[in-house]
């Protein structure tokens, strides 16, 4: 059975006093890369993208949540580096959105994960003629006026979620058509796609495998203790 694990945090949630305290936990690369963001969204968003990330592998191998670093890598997702005893050696993947963050994790296949804030203010059909393929466009311009954002944000999570699969494999990126002969395709080779629309957002997730179950968490609290007693409660 292939299983993964979806975690998602409210950054917004926190006060800055909260995250402030997390910034001891960033290594000096990231406290560099934290810095050059200029908005302070963002910043929270890679703070706690980066917490979040090490709490997930921590919880996943059943190691210390300070066990877990992480090295930058210039244009690419971070690499982990776990004590040599470490039983498993996670998958992961990282997405924000409007302060929302999401960290996909799995012990048995890559994966990838999107979260996109639902906007219904943007004009979702002159932004898919200009990001989608013609077949993705027109299929997205069939679909019901009511149901035409939430489908839009869905498609559009789906192929940023597959992009990261691949390219965190090492693979030459070559996005694929989502929308084959008017039908919307869910797997192809070497993917399948999770999606799921809450809380006004769309979350997607591509693994290599196919996932038998996925578990989604949202936590509460401040502090990683708060959210290991919150999993144990």
């Amino acid at each position: 059975m292939r299983s993964a694990v979806i975690w998602l945090l409210d950054a917004n949630a926190l006060a800055d006093a909260d995250c402030d305290r997390f910034l001891a936990c960033l290594s000096e690369p990231e406290l560099l890369r934290y810095r050059r963001f200029l908005r302070p969204l963002r910043q929270r968003e890679f703070l706690l993208g980066r917490i979040l990330l090490r709490f997930a592998v921590a919880q996943l191998a059943g190691i210390a949540f300070e066990a877990v670093e992480l090295i930058e890598r210039q244009g690419r997702a971070p690499q982990l580096r776990l004590p040599v005893a470490c039983p498993v050696m996670p998958q992961f993947s990282l997405s924000h959105s409007r302060g929302w963050v999401a960290c996909a994790t799995s012990a048995d296949t890559p994966v990838g994960i999107d979260i996109e804030a639902l906007d219904s203010g943007r004009d979702v059909e002159a932004l898919a003629r200009s990001a989608f393929s013609s077949a993705e466009s027109n299929w997205l311009s069939g679909r019901p006026d009511a149901e035409r954002v939430e489908t839009f944000y869905a498609l559009w999570s789906a192929k940023e979620a597959l992009y990261k699969l691949m390219s965190n494999q090492g693979a030459d990126v070559v996005s694929p058509e989502l929308v084959v002969g008017g039908l919307r395709l869910q797997s192809g080779p070497g993917w399948h796609a999770r999606n799921w629309s809450q809380q006004g957002f769309a979350i997607s997730l591509c693994s290599r495998e196919e996932l038998t179950s996925v578990e989604q968490v949202h936590l509460h609290g401040a502090t990683p203790c708060a959210w290991r007693q919150q999993l144990i409660a």
